[in-house]
């Protein structure tokens, strides 16, 4: 038997193939504009030929922005599964952000971020697994397994005892929708001696600092602030709270003896909102300096699926990512030794 095409998911490969050929960043810039137009086009077709569209959010039930696509799935055990984001002599791409394990349990973030990477993944492995709501604009759908609470239970979580796990990869973890199943993850896993790398963006994490506090050996809580200008954050992270907001979560980690950690990504280029980026920098460098985290990395802005047209059109302006990564790095190391700090910059991989 042929299997029937996905016209949706043809065009998302089509994407794929081509951006990864691409050398210039004005022809992949390009290629993001028309792919997405595609999916729009091909979404609204298949709409009109009567494929019935999943529900929306009931922002009562769900505590999310109106507007936003719902779905559920189902997982399995264990919810543990396998990361590339750890170091190279762990087989990974380079970031120190696990043991080269994770749990993640949602497909899509309300959050929102224009840059995140995460989006591509979704939107050319998720539509058998949640439908046609990964094609929506990134931070605009949503979905949560249905049977998480007993995948939670069925996990063995002895098995990763003394192994960081990253808590998550594709989601935050303290978005209002999972926050109760993160706690549920914690109450479980840490007493076998599970580690988890927390990485977060919403203050829902401090409810847990009295729990973690008593694994601080075990955990190490972490934020990422791309800039500490307030116009291009709302314009790239629309619902994420200030980032000075995220720093205050780390200085109250501090406070419960936690291990912590700042993510400076992604460092964007020169733009309009914000024209001085070492200035930028520097200036998260200097608050960092108040209260001297743990671990600090750095990651300039990356071409990955159609992140680029999301950035630019949030921004209203192109902008040029080609042959950055490099400064951005000398300007990183530079900015942090001038409050004596050092960090470990990942370069584009």
């Amino acid at each position: 038997m042929i299997e029937e095409s996905n016209p949706a998911e043809d065009s998302i490969r089509h994407f794929a193939a081509q951006a990864s050929a691409f050398k210039s960043h004005k022809k992949a810039r390009d290629a993001a504009f028309k792919a997405w137009r595609t999916m729009r086009a091909r979404e609204l077709e298949i709409a009109s030929r009567g494929v019935p569209r999943l529900d929306k959010f009931n922002k009562d039930a769900y505590l999310v922005p109106e507007g936003v696509s719902f779905s559920t799935y189902r997982t399995s055990s264990p919810l543990v599964k396998t990361s590339k984001l750890t170091s190279k002599e762990n087989g990974g791409v380079g970031k120190e952000l696990s043991d080269g394990w994770v749990a993640n349990y949602a497909t899509g973030c309300t959050h929102g971020c224009k840059f995140c990477y995460v989006d591509a993944i979704h939107k050319k492995f998720g539509q058998k697994r949640v439908g046609s709501i990964v094609y929506d604009d990134w931070g605009d759908y949503f979905a949560i397994p249905s049977n998480l609470d007993e995948v939670i239970e069925n996990t063995k979580w002895k098995r990763w005892s003394g192994t960081e796990v990253m808590l998550s990869s594709t989601h935050d973890p303290y978005l209002p929708q999972v926050n109760k199943y993160t706690r549920k993850i914690l109450e479980k896993a840490l007493p076998e001696g599970v580690k988890f790398c927390i990485q977060t963006r919403n203050p829902l994490v401090e409810r847990d600092m009295e729990l973690i506090s008593q694994y601080r050996d075990q955990v190490r809580l972490q934020v990422s602030i791309a800039s500490m200008n307030e116009d291009l954050s709302r314009a790239i992270e629309p619902r994420v709270v200030k980032p000075e907001r995220r720093l205050q979560i780390l200085e109250k980690a501090r406070e419960h003896g936690l291990n912590t950690g700042v993510i400076i990504a992604p460092v964007f280029p020169e733009l309009k909102i914000r024209p001085h980026v070492y200035a930028d920098i520097k200036a998260i460098a200097s608050r960092l300096e108040t209260f001297r985290p743990d671990h600090i990395y750095g990651e300039s802005l990356h071409l990955r699926g159609i992140n680029i047209a999301y950035v630019e059109d949030a921004l209203g302006q192109a902008v040029n990512i080609d042959g950055f990564d490099k400064k951005a790095e000398e300007w990183f190391h530079k900015a942090l030794s001038c409050y004596n700090l050092k960090g470990i910059w990942w370069k584009e991989f």
